[in-house]
């Protein structure tokens, strides 16, 4: 059984701006976000200490499954870190706006989102490149094991992806909502909504 979450909302996500391997810290409501998803997996587990909690190397991974961590009653330290979850890389686009791309290269962004699967940025990664990285790890956790892994949009796309056997078309478009908690288990998805109004929020 997996249950999976992306990182809280950070700066960057508030600025429009691509994150891929640069970073950026977690907002109020980003903090927030990933204490009411670790309230609503308190709901979903009877004991944490039986998961293990893997996570993106990156800091806004790290930030949040430390916070998540916190809200299981875990040592903030428990998380484990995997290259491999790390999210998609945009390359020379890290770190910009869609405009500044479009600006720095006219029609660069309409063509990745005509075949965002296999399109690569600049010195970066295409979905298919993260597939082959991730399906790496996906294979290697064992049919009994009990994971909470804390990871991003492009990542925990491509691990629902791949654990449903979706086409990529549809891979590339499924949800990514901060507030959602992915269960995967026995070839099925579940989608659980964590509630910022459950005294998480405001912080």
């Amino acid at each position: 059984m997996i249950y999976l979450l992306r990182h809280g909302e950070t700066v960057a996500n508030l600025e429009g701006r691509l994150q891929g391997r640069s970073d950026s810290p977690l907002t109020l409501k980003g903090v927030a976000q990933v204490r009411a998803i670790g309230a609503l997996l308190r709901e979903q587990i009877a004991e944490p200490s039986d998961f293990s909690v893997v996570c993106s190397p990156l800091g806004r991974a790290r930030r949040s499954a430390a916070i998540l961590c916190q809200a299981l009653g875990l040592d903030t330290q428990t998380a484990a870190c995997d290259p491999r979850l790390a999210e998609i890389s945009f390359g020379d686009w890290d770190g910009l706006t869609v405009s500044k791309v479009e600006a720095a290269a006219p029609g660069a962004w309409a063509g990745r989102e005509t075949d965002r699967w296999t399109f690569v940025a600049p010195g970066g990664e295409s979905y298919d490149l993260v597939a082959a990285r991730v399906g790496d790890w996906l294979k290697a956790q064992p049919v009994e094991a009990r994971l909470i892994v804390v990871c991003h949009g492009a990542v925990s796309r491509v691990i629902r992806g791949l654990y449903a056997g979706l086409p990529p078309a549809v891979c590339v478009k499924l949800t990514q909502d901060q507030t959602n908690l992915y269960r995967l288990s026995g070839g099925r998805i579940e989608i659980l909504k964590a509630r910022l109004d459950s005294g998480a929020w405001p912080p």
